[in-house]
């Protein structure tokens, strides 16, 4: 079972090094300094961490590549912990494969 950082190091390893964050409903990539809308971007792979005895170790991770190329990584919580935010923009972004990479751990 991987941890929350082992899957998001794996996810790195696969070209998507940039941290990603919502604001002002669009995703931005503090250290390009780009920002894109939900159809400038693309959720290549997801991950998902559980740890069974703390509802805060519950996240999913999103890997993203934007029409330049840029690539990175969004996290959230999951479930009721979820950023209404990250959710409304999520909903709106076109799914290349989806849970690829679903990780549990157990805590």
């Amino acid at each position: 079972m991987n941890t929350l950082t082992e899957t998001i190091e794996r996810f790195r390893a696969k070209q998507f090094i940039h941290d990603f964050s919502i604001k002002d409903n669009l995703l931005v990539s503090p250290d390009t300094n780009e920002s894109f809308k939900p159809e400038d971007v693309m959720i290549e792979r997801t991950g998902r961490y559980e740890g069974d005895s703390n509802p805060d170790d519950m996240s999913i991770i999103y890997g993203i590549t934007a029409n330049s190329g840029t690539q990175g990584i969004l996290i959230d919580a999951y479930g009721t912990y979820a950023n209404p935010k990250i959710s409304e923009f999520i909903k709106s972004v076109p799914v290349k494969e989806k849970s690829d990479n679903q990780v549990k751990q157990n805590s």
